[in-house]
């Protein structure tokens, strides 16, 4: 008897571990006296999560009952029975001289605005991570004093666990930073959003970091120019594909801190593959194996520059700290030697004589204002460009201008450092490089705001007020673009309408800490911006 074959298609919508919907197309033909049918397929990705969908999904919010701790944001990275684990910063949820804590002082919050907490059937659990004791929680190199003592363990991660009968996705995972020019997102519930979930994306790319955790602070080797605030501690770092990449945890160093500074601030994050080199990923209290030395690499360019951009950050931290044991000629001499070893691994990457040259900038700020430092940093930006931007590519297709943001910089403070007829000469040298930025970036706010600077010094009042308009558009409610105003219409002598921005950028300051709090980074900015700003209304009567 002849059998005959019937061709059909199934389409099967299967739920996988890594948490994407997934179409499987499957051609099957079944004959006619046979009960089992033969079939063929292939996946097909034609179903699945949005990223942003998926990243706010995992993304939880950590919040103290008794509203005395700040609130942070967290990631579940982990499901077993209906146990979920959530990954956060340490230093969001642990204490910091014991490994004692009130877990009922804690709740997490999930997308569906669920409450977990260790009362009822949740029985939320904090895992934290070792306490280090005397001068082991001071022996980073890479951590400012401040860091070092506020956290005292070797990772700033802890975990945190409840239980729940609802299905809740679970972080795509693990992933790392391999490729060099990476954009990122950053998530989180920032208190300014009133309970509201937020994506940030980076100004910029994320460097590669080192391979091992002994090469950073505390973890953190991730650094990227992005927005966040108070309330995003412990949220995820992911890829644009959605991958968890790493923890975010704090701003490492603020506009009014850094050199040359893209729109937004620098944040530092905690790269997974750190995380997975802990004894028990999920139980941070176990610390690391002995043998974590294995995991560090003699020839690492990357973890060169990340002790350069830690270096960098710091020395200007400790200066405005006042500490009087940080020398900067002598802290940044073995820093130098790094980046030289860096040059001989990678001789083609740009980014090490960009650093080089900050580190000279950071000489001449912070120790003795000698000519030879911009000098040298000149020589070296110089050199960062020509690798960045070889003369048969066309600007665009090869560089984003934030190097001739740094050379505008040096040129700038050269022009303060003759301050004499010269001085001008070397201010429009400086335009013309922000410029070249802008043609590039036309939106970076800080540029502008660079930009009227530079014209400002250059006499240019007109134009650098224009610039300020340019950025305020971009920035509404940026006060120190007002500030900047008000002063330029001060010295033009227009002190009616330097009262009205004065005033403007007041009500931005006081609307901006009641939003914030009178603590933290965007606090400190915003009191930054009070005292420039009052010596200005005292002496206007504004």
């Amino acid at each position: 008897m002849k059998f005959i074959s019937k061709a059909f298609l199934i389409t099967f919508l299967i739920f996988f571990s890594n948490n994407f919907l997934e179409a499987v197309e499957i051609n099957c033909s079944l004959p006619v006296n046979k009960n089992k049918a033969i079939c063929k397929g292939k996946l097909k990705n034609e179903v699945k999560f949005n990223p942003k969908e998926l990243i706010e999904k995992v993304t939880v919010s950590i919040v103290g009952i008794n509203g005395d701790k700040q609130p942070g944001s967290g990631v579940i990275v982990k499901k077993e029975n209906n146990i979920y684990s959530v990954l956060t910063a340490a230093h969001v949820v642990c204490g910091l001289s014991n490994q004692s804590f009130d877990t009922s002082e804690f709740e997490v919050i999930t997308f569906d605005d669920l409450v977990h907490d260790s009362y009822g059937e949740s029985n939320l659990n904090v895992k934290c991570p070792p306490i280090l004791k005397g001068q082991k929680k001071m022996n980073s190199s890479f951590c400012s004093a401040s860091i070092s003592k506020a956290y005292p363990w070797p990772i700033d991660l802890a975990v945190l666990e409840f239980k729940s009968d609802k299905e809740y996705l679970v972080a795509k995972r693990p992933s790392s930073i391999r490729r060099f020019g990476s954009d990122v997102y950053v998530s989180g519930y920032p208190i300014s959003q009133d309970g509201k979930f937020v994506i940030r994306e980076s100004q910029g790319t994320v460097d590669l970091p080192p391979s091992s955790i002994n090469e950073t602070c505390k973890g953190y080797g991730l650094r990227y120019i992005v927005q966040t605030e108070i309330g995003m501690d412990g949220g995820g770092v992911w890829s644009k594909k959605g991958k968890l990449v790493g923890i975010h945890g704090y701003r490492e160093v603020s506009r009014g801190d850094n050199i040359v500074l893209n729109r937004g601030s620098y944040g530092t994050g905690i790269h997974i593959p750190y995380w997975k080199q802990l004894v028990d990923p999920f139980d941070p209290s176990k610390g690391f194996p002995e043998n974590l030395k294995k995991y560090d690499s003699e020839d690492d360019a990357s973890a060169y520059i990340s002790r350069a951009k830690a270096f960098i950050n710091i020395a200007r931290s400790e200066k405005v700290n006042n500490n009087p044991n940080f020398l900067i000629e002598e802290a940044s001499t073995p820093i130098l030697e790094d980046l030289k070893k860096a040059e001989k691994i990678d001789s083609k990457r740009p980014l090490i004589p960009a650093l080089i040259a900050q580190i000279y900038i950071r000489r001449y700020e912070d120790g003795s204002k000698q000519k030879k430092y911009l000098t040298e940093a000149l020589k070296n930006i110089n050199r960062a460009i020509i690798l960045q931007n070889p003369n048969w590519l066309g600007p665009k297709a090869s560089f984003d201008g934030s190097f001739e943001a740094i050379r505008a910089y040096i040129h700038f403070l050269y022009g303060e450092f003759i301050n004499n007829s010269d001085s001008i000469l070397s201010y429009r040298y400086a335009i013309a490089d922000i410029e070249t930025r802008l043609s590039l970036k036309p939106d970076d706010v800080e540029s502008w705001k660079d930009k009227a600077k530079y014209q400002f010094f250059a006499k240019q009042l007109g134009e650098a007020y224009a610039s300020l308009i340019k950025a305020s558009k971009l920035a509404p409610n940026d006060p120190s673009i007002y500030i900047d105003m008000g002063i330029i219409l001060a010295t033009n002598e227009e002190y009616g309408k330097a009262c009205k921005d004065f005033n403007r950028a007041s009500k931005l300051i006081d609307e901006g800490l009641s939003r914030q709090g009178k603590q933290g980074a965007f606090a400190k900015d915003y009191k930054q911006q009070m005292t420039r700003i009052k010596p200005w209304k005292d002496y206007l009567g504004c």
